[in-house]
This record gives C-alpha cells, sequence and structure tokens, in this order.
C-alpha cells in the first residue's frame, strides 16, 4: 500500500526551472502558490532521489551508486581499476566493493555494526580482525579479498588457541 500523496511532477520541473533563475526558495513558493517549506522539501526529495556518483581515482569514469558520499570523492576505484591493482590497501577495496551496490548503513546492517565501523575500515583507520573479515566477505563475496592479501591481519592459531613451547625438563 503507498501512502502519501503521488509527486507532482509538474510542480517539480517548474521548481527546478525557477532554482536555475537563481530564484530564492520563498520566492518560488509565492509564483507557484506554495510555502518556501515545501520548495525546499520537494528540492531535497529530488536530490536524494537523484542517483550519486564519484569518479574514480584511477580511470576518472564516474562510479554512479546510491551509496556514494562525498568522502569517497578521490578514494574510490571502479572494480575494473580494482582487479588491476593487487597492491590497493583492504580500505581502498572496501570501499570500492561496497559502491558497487550498498551504502554504508546497508553495509553495516548485514554485518550487524554501525556505519561508523565501515567508515573506519574505508579510511584505513582501522584494521579488521579476521571475525569481521568473514562477515564482510559473507555479505559482499570474495571478491573483496580475492586480490591483494598483503595488508590483511595474520590468520590466528587455529581453534584460536596459541600453543604454548613446552617446559625443559
Amino acid at each position: 500500500m503507498v501512502h502519501g500523496r503521488k509527486p507532482n511532477w509538474e510542480r517539480r520541473q517548474r521548481i527546478l526551472k525557477l532554482r536555475e533563475r537563481g530564484l530564492s526558495l520563498p520566492e518560488i513558493g509565492r509564483r507557484l502558490g506554495v510555502t518556501f517549506q515545501c520548495v525546499d522539501r520537494t528540492l531535497r526529495k529530488m536530490a536524494d532521489e537523484w542517483p550519486r556518483s564519484v569518479p574514480c581515482a584511477g580511470c576518472g569514469e564516474d562510479i554512479v551508486s546510491a551509496g556514494a558520499v562525498a568522502s569517497d570523492h578521490g578514494l574510490a576505484l571502479c572494480l575494473s581499476c580494482l582487479a588491476k591493482r593487487p597492491n590497493v590497501p583492504f580500505g581502498q577495496r572496501l570501499r570500492a566493493v561496497r559502491l558497487a551496490g550498498l551504502t554504508r548503513a546497508e553495509l553495516a546492517a548485514r554485518c550487524g555494526w554501525n556505519a561508523g565501523n565501515i567508515q573506519e575500515y574505508e579510511m584505513n583507520r582501522s584494521n579488521p580482525k579476521w571475525p569481521a573479515i568473514v562477515r564482510l566477505i559473507r555479505v559482499l563475496g570474495i571478491g573483496l579479498v580475492a586480490l591483494g592479501f598483503e595488508d590483511l591481519p595474520d590468520l590466528p592459531p587455529r581453534n584460536g588457541h596459541v600453543k604454548k613451547p613446552n617446559k625443559p625438563r
């Protein structure tokens, strides 16, 4: 069941045209017979609906993704550039694979974390431990770590126990 009114496409187009001419929100509202808050809300809603993009740091092509944010600018790689660069840090690989289809919040929810964890990993401020890497692989697939194992942490000992050296007799 759909809630709310259907979008008024004609009003949206008129708002865009008036905004392109440099009119203020209150002036647009007066001309259309609505409040400036309505104009502001309409513009924000339209901005959220449009696909976001960031340029690939490798080839310069746009990476169109709902998960693209300003901090990805200049740091994101498209998947084809990622495949050509096996020594990319883990955080940059994570960002590239996430931008292929998820927002930070969606990825965090699927992993059972908050978005701050994902951001810390992507910015290389924090290195994930193996349990976190396994969760990310389950959500994103093996492509996350298929290239460049150099910066991943060492594997934990089997069964999580460190074998103690024998005491001399």
